[in-house]
Parts: structure tokens; sequence; C-alpha cells
């Protein structure tokens, strides 16, 4: 009932909106910039008019808006689509509650795309609550366990899911479509209970940055003074981040990396949604140097300034330019890989490659904001916690762009 209803309100409104119009706060940097174009590269294929596409860009900034707008515009006209009409919305999330609502009511957005991070050591949800108050749908790539937990908490008349993108995010989607089959197998198709010592390993590799800008880059800086939440045997268990090293083999072209652990929102909402006994997450980068390098700042660095979250921002900033020469010689790759097994020795495997993490992490997160508008249930949800037609909606999104798609299964018949 409540799918039917959101449906109908915004049937029944959409001959008053203007269109389609995504608010991307966050949309004058690297990652929501690449979401707001994927926005509009889809807008065809999900049965809209591109011409009738309006994309938002909220931020800060009014001359970081005029350079995210070019590179939309470009990025488009290179693929030989038109170029919708582009908006700025002078966005402060620091704002009360109030001003913050009125802000975002006065663009009278269809959806509302929440990608200005870093999320580490935000505490309150303020944006999601804005829209939730407005009744705008709503998409996040919080990467943040304890603002997922507290956006999770609330009661919301709209479809929202917070912790989209690619990881976390699809990720999350990968794990469940394996532990849903590893399950089917052992449980004689019942979904509902774990297998026997059942255990979801994330790998997570990125050459260089990604392309993706400066606040991944001090996004991983905070991460390393940030314990890396895991679960074992069914307890939560917060263990030292960067260490824990293994191999993996993500296939194709990267081949086998050597992965540590580092907090993912992913372990939480997958315990949350799959009551999985054994989850954790790690990652790598190239140059092998940069891994070295996080491993020393860790060890190093006193954590009072690892967590200084404008000092971080600042250095990353400052790093940028050696940190470009070098991503121009390593490629700008994303690779995941999530490992499904159960006591019995039975597993699921499931390996993604893209070519470049700016451009997958905005295909990812603009599929999300899409499956949104399809018409879900009104609530909150994670990634893991979507249907098996959302689910499924996702993952043929994102696997257009795949250079690698690979999903094994090893049982014992």
């Amino acid at each position: 009932m409540a799918k039917f209803s959101v449906v109908v309100v915004f049937l029944l409104l959409s001959p008053f909106i203007d269109g389609l119009r995504f608010l991307v706060v966050g949309g004058t940097g690297r990652v929501g910039g690449s979401a707001g174009t994927y926005l509009c590269k889809l807008s065809k294929a999900e049965g809209y008019d591109p011409s009738d596409v309006t994309l938002i860009l909220g931020g800060r900034s009014s001359s970081s808006y005029e350079a995210s707008k070019a590179r939309i515009s470009s990025k488009l006209i290179a693929l030989g689509l038109g170029v919708p009409s582009i908006e700025f919305l002078k966005v402060d999330l620091e704002a009360p509650i109030e001003p913050l609502t009125a802000t975002i009511e006065s663009c009278s957005p269809t959806i509302l795309i929440h990608t200005a991070g870093p999320f580490q050591q935000r505490t309150d949800p303020n944006l999601l609550k804005s829209a939730i108050a407005l009744k705008i749908p709503y998409v996040d790539v919080c990467d943040e366990p304890s603002l997922c937990s507290k956006s999770k908490a609330l009661s919301s008349t709209v479809p929202a899911i917070v912790g989209a993108g690619i990881w976390p995010g699809t990720s999350a989607i990968m794990a469940t479509e394996a532990v849903h089959h590893l399950r089917k197998f052992e449980n004689s198709g019942d979904i509902s209970f774990p297998c026997d010592d059942e255990t979801i390993d994330l790998s997570f590799y990125t050459a260089g940055t990604g392309n993706a800008g400066a606040t991944i880059v001090s996004a991983t800086f905070l991460l390393l003074c940030q314990k890396a939440l895991t679960f074992s045997n069914g307890k939560k268990a917060e263990i030292e981040p960067w260490i824990g090293s293994r191999s993996v083999d993500f296939g194709g072209d990267v081949q086998t990396k050597t992965v540590r652990l580092l907090d993912n929102p992913d372990v939480f909402t997958l315990q949350s949604s799959l009551s999985s006994p054994n989850i954790s997450s790690r990652f790598a980068t190239s140059p092998e140097l940069w891994n070295l390098l996080f491993g020393a700042m860790k060890t190093s660095i006193p954590k009072f300034i690892l967590e200084d979250k404008i000092l971080m921002q600042g250095l990353a900033v400052f790093s940028l330019p050696v940190i470009r020469f070098v991503d121009s010689f390593v490629g700008a790759t994303n690779a995941m890989r999530v490992d499904v097994s159960s006591k019995s020795g039975n597993s699921v495997t499931f390996r993604v490659i893209h070519d470049d993490l700016e451009e997958c992490v905005g295909l990812a997160t603009a599929s999300f904001a899409y499956e949104v508008l399809k018409g879900m249930d009104a609530g909150i949800y994670y990634p893991s916690d979507l249907g098996e037609e959302e689910r499924k909606g996702i993952l043929e999104r994102v696997k257009k762009e795949a250079v690698l798609w690979d999903f094994e299964t090893s049982y014992d018949k």
C-alpha cells in the first residue's frame, strides 16, 4: 500500500513539477559530479525525456560549481548527448535544520542525492531529516556506520537508501546475492537464516585515488584512526585498522593484491540485514608505496592529528598534485570481491572490476536513485535490505560498464 501511495502522489504531482529535477548535494565535487553525469546519461534508458531533466548541483562554492558543470557538460557532449539544464544551489550542511530544509525546498527537487563527504565524524543525518520533512525521496553515499545507523532509526513516508554507491552500496548487494545463493543451496531454499559458520569476506582495490578527488583521500586518512568493525561468531569486534593482511585475487588485469582491514559500513549493514555471524572488510591501493605510507601514518602520526577533519582535508588538497601525478601512471581501476563461505566448505565468489572508480561510483549512485524513482515502498533502507527486484535493477545498470563480472560457486555435491 505504501509503495502504491508514493507512486500515486508522484504521478499526481508530476504535472506541476518542472520535469525531473535531481538535486545532488556535493555535486560540485568529483563523486557528486560523476553521479550527476550518470543521472543525465541514464535518463532516456529509464524512460525519461532527457530534455526534461534538470540537474541541480548543491555545494558551497560557485567556482567549484562552474568547474563541475563544465566537466559534466564536456562528458555528455563527448558521449553525443545533450546537456541538460544545470543549476547551482548554495548548501550549508552545518546550518540548523530549519534553514537547511528551506534551502532544499527552494529548488523543488524530485529526488535528493547526498554525496558531500567525507561523512566520518558526522553525527546527525540532517539532510535526510530535511528530505523526510519535505517528502522528497533520498539516496546518500554515507560510509560512516554510526551515521548510517542513526539514519535507519528515523521514520519516513518516502523511500530513502543510505550507504549507497559502489562500495559501500553495490558491494553490499553483491554480498546479499552471494549469501542468498549459498543459503538456498545449504538450507533447502530457505534464505531466512545463516548457514553454519557463514562468513562474508569483503575485499576492495582502487588504483591510486580512482580519479575521485581530495575528499576520498581525506576520508581514507580519517579511517586510519578509526577501528575497523568486524563480526566474529555473531559478536561485534572493533579491530585496529590496516592490519590483518591477506592476499586476494581480484581477477582480470588487477590480479592478486594484499588487502588490509579498513572500516566499511557494509559490515554493519550486512550484519543488520542478514545476521551473518562472521563479516570483515579489507582494502588495498596502488602503488604499494601508498599502502606502506598509510601504515606509516597510522603508527607514527598521533591519533588526535589523524582525526582532525580539517587538517586531513588540507593535507589531501596539498598532496593532490603528487597524487594526480602518480594516478597518471597507475590508472583508476576499481575492483571488488565478495567471498561467502560456510563450515561445510561450500562457497560463492563474486568479482567485479571497472576501469575507473570516479565513473563507476557515479554510475552506481545514479542506479540507486533511479531504482528509488521506480516506486519503492516508503521507508529507510540499507542496500542489503532491498528486495530481489530492486537489487537486480541496480546490478544490471552497474554491470553495463564493468570489465569483469564473475559469479562463481563451489559446492560439494
